[in-house]
This record gives C-alpha cells, sequence and structure tokens, in this order.
C-alpha cells in the first residue's frame, strides 16, 4: 500500500466519519485515487488535502484552500 493511501485509511478510519456522516466501512475507497473519485464530499475532501500537501512540487496551502473551498462550493449545489 502507497504512503498517501495509508495516510487516507488513518483518517478515513476514525470513527467520526462512519457516526456523522454515516459512511460504513464498506464503502470506503482503498486507494487515494479512489478517494479522489468518491461521491461522498467528506471523503473526496480529505483525498484532495493528501494529494495536495503530498505532491511534488508541493501546493502552497493557499492554493490548496482555495482548491478544496471551490469544490466544497460546488458539491453543495
Amino acid at each position: 500500500m502507497a504512503r498517501q493511501d495509508e495516510i487516507l485509511k488513518t483518517f478515513l478510519d476514525h470513527d467520526l466519519i462512519s457516526k456523522k456522516y454515516k459512511i460504513s466501512q464498506s464503502d470506503l475507497p482503498n486507494t487515494l485515487r479512489e478517494a479522489l473519485a468518491s461521491p461522498q464530499p467528506i471523503i473526496r475532501t480529505v483525498a484532495m488535502i493528501i494529494d495536495g500537501t503530498d505532491s511534488k512540487p508541493p501546493i502552497t496551502d493557499n492554493s490548496l484552500r482555495n482548491m478544496v473551498l471551490q469544490y466544497l462550493n460546488e458539491a453543495a449545489l
């Protein structure tokens, strides 16, 4: 398993995800690529943050914030 996939699993295995967002363990993606294509905004947002912070060259915090906010605004529609 790749490093990014392990980081993703660590975040998604938190009880908050299953309780607050009502996402079952079987619905959780196994890879970062799967998470980036997820229809669940919380999963996709976490994946975007992991992908952005671990990219080469690293994306700036401001750019990452803008990217996440833009996605969340579109997902809310």
